[in-house]
């Protein structure tokens, strides 16, 4: 499930039109147990600004299913704070109906831009990526793990900021799962599906691995001495074995020396009247 979408929906929220100290719009986005509808302060009656956006349960058989995505998201967003992590404005967990508060994102799912027929170079999948793994740094070191790690759940801004999104299925490190499983299967780590361990950060990690592995089949044609690299780290990322997975921290540092490299192999010298200069192959 994705926190913000540019695809809105045509269907109207409904009552209340004030939910605390916010005027509700219209629904952006919805799941089987939450909503995203636009938002503004409620003394801006009449303004056509619509700058954030509330993230509420939907009424019906499983509500109390959102209600508890809802406090996940607040209590984890409450502690990790990053520029590539969605950020809480707002929030309150004492109301019948509790809710979150965030910022307005322009852009689009990184689903989208994988699913284009346009390819991008080597070094731009890898910074989109590496700006998922500062998210995660963030959150694992605040002792949390996202859980729902993929494409769908990452904003991709005009200018190439990555915002990774819905913390409903966050847990705290180390916490043992009491539910069946909740996240995206065909990017969760095996013992996440399995249940056989509690909440680690290694599970987001095999996650991020997957999204990487992705882009690597849609990335402009390099040189096997540009992509070994990366599918090594792609390789440690996936491993069956928790423990040989690298951290997050890790990753950003690797996914950072990668970028660096590869667009160095990306510039090459082209002559022009005699002289030298670098263009960008890309």
């Amino acid at each position: 499930m994705t926190d913000v979408s540019p695809n809105r929906s045509q269907e109207k929220c409904k009552q209340p039109a004030i939910l605390g100290i916010w005027r509700l719009g219209e629904i952006i986005h919805q799941s089987s147990t939450t909503q995203l509808l636009l938002a503004q302060p409620a003394d801006a009656a009449g303004s056509p600004r619509w700058d954030y956006v509330v993230k509420r349960a939907k009424s019906g058989t499983d509500q109390l299913e959102g209600s508890r995505q809802i406090l996940q998201s607040i209590a984890a967003a409450s502690s990790a704070s990053h520029p590539n992590l969605i950020a809480m404005l707002d929030a309150s967990t004492t109301s019948s109906q509790p809710y979150m508060v965030m910022p307005r994102l322009e852009g689009e799912p990184m689903q989208s831009h994988l699913a284009s027929p346009d390819t991008k170079p080597l070094p731009v999948a890898l910074w989109l990526v590496r700006q998922i793994a500062q998210a995660l740094d963030s959150l694992h070191t605040t002792g949390w793990v996202h859980g729902d790690v993929k494409p769908q759940n990452s904003v991709v801004g005009s200018r190439g900021h990555v915002t990774l999104v819905d913390l409903g299925f966050a847990s705290r490190i180390h916490t043992l799962p009491k539910h069946h499983f909740r996240g995206s299967p065909e990017y969760a780590a095996p013992e996440a599906l399995a249940g056989s361990l509690a909440a680690i950060p290694a599970m987001d990690i095999f996650s991020l691995g997957r999204v990487l592995w992705q882009w690597l089949t849609r990335t402009e044609q390099v040189s096997p001495m540009m992509l070994e690299p990366v599918a090594d780290l792609v390789q440690k990322m996936v491993s069956k074995d928790p423990d040989e997975r690298p951290t997050a921290s890790g990753v950003v540092q690797q996914l950072l020396q990668l970028e660096i490299e590869t667009l160095g192999r990306h510039i090459g010298p082209v002559n022009t009247s005699g002289i030298t200069a670098n263009r960008l192959a890309a």
